[in-house]
């Protein structure tokens, strides 16, 4: 009977760990050995919901692969440390885009990043990786900052690239105001004046990045049919849109970058009369 129950136990104990597929960054007693860890929890796809109830929709719209939820006590700091495989790095990017807020400043772990008092976030690679804090001290600021460090080491895949998006752009101000939507969830959480610039349009990457008087909006669509729905929500004619640009109704220029991939440039007056 002993033997029985210390077996039963020996597998609810390995049942309890989460089994985080291989190349997945982790963080463990090794990395902060003063550190007191709970056992990790992992989510994937549909799953996500046991952990975050109605969030898990945004994520699933970005396309999330699977999640890793680790709590850690330091000292009198506790943290979470919630880890996020995205399908691909726009995807991870996009999620990282319409959660950040009010950037404290955007330290270099990664080539986005936004820390405030009591979140640290980076997107890296296929990853979005967000950092909790309770205290919101100046040592839970530099304790987050080691575990991103520790995470955002293990990750070896290029961040995305949104010069492909936005060609010319100034870096800095990507990494400030950019906003990577693939549908309708990601413009509520992201740029609430375009919902209905894209108004029932599906299958679609844009990334949006507002100047001054004007919003630049680079949108790729999956196929020709879905960027005809778009033309067609907006009057334009196919047919006369080229790589070198065409002007339509108002202040809005279109151009074709490549293939079913629009550049628009347009006034936040235009936006807000849709």
């Amino acid at each position: 009977m002993n033997k029985f129950f210390t077996l039963i136990i020996f597998i609810s104990s390995l049942a309890a760990q989460a089994q985080v597929p291989e190349g997945f960054p982790v963080i463990g007693k090794g990395d902060i050995p003063e550190a007191k860890f709970k056992p990790s929890r992992q989510f994937t796809g549909e799953s996500l919901f046991g952990y975050m109830d109605g969030g898990a929709d945004l994520y699933l719209e970005y396309g999330v692969k699977s999640a890793v939820i680790t709590e850690l006590d330091i000292k009198d700091g506790h943290y979470k440390c919630e880890v996020f495989k995205m399908n691909g790095s726009d995807e991870a990017f996009g999620i990282f885009s319409v959660s950040k807020y009010r950037c404290n400043s955007m330290p270099p772990v990664s080539a986005f990043t936004c820390q405030t008092k009591y979140q640290l976030q980076i997107c890296k690679g296929n990853y979005y990786i967000s950092i909790i804090n309770k205290s919101g001290t100046s040592e839970d600021s530099v304790n987050s900052l080691n575990i991103a460090d520790i995470l955002a080491s293990q990750i070896t895949e290029p961040c995305a690239g949104l010069s492909d998006f936005l060609p010319g752009a100034d870096s800095a101000e990507i990494k400030s105001h950019a906003v990577l939507v693939m549908g309708k969830l990601g413009l509520m959480n992201g740029a609430q004046d375009l919902e209905d610039y894209f108004k029932d349009i599906t299958d679609y990457t844009a990334v949006i990045l507002p100047q001054n008087d004007h919003i630049i909006i680079s949108v790729r669509f999956v196929n020709k049919e879905a960027q005809d729905k778009f033309t067609a929500l907006h009057n334009w004619d196919p047919a006369k849109l080229s790589e070198t640009g065409t002007v339509t109704d108002g202040d809005t220029s279109v151009r074709i970058l490549t293939g079913n991939h629009l550049y628009i440039r347009t006034s936040n007056s235009e936006v807000s009369s849709h």
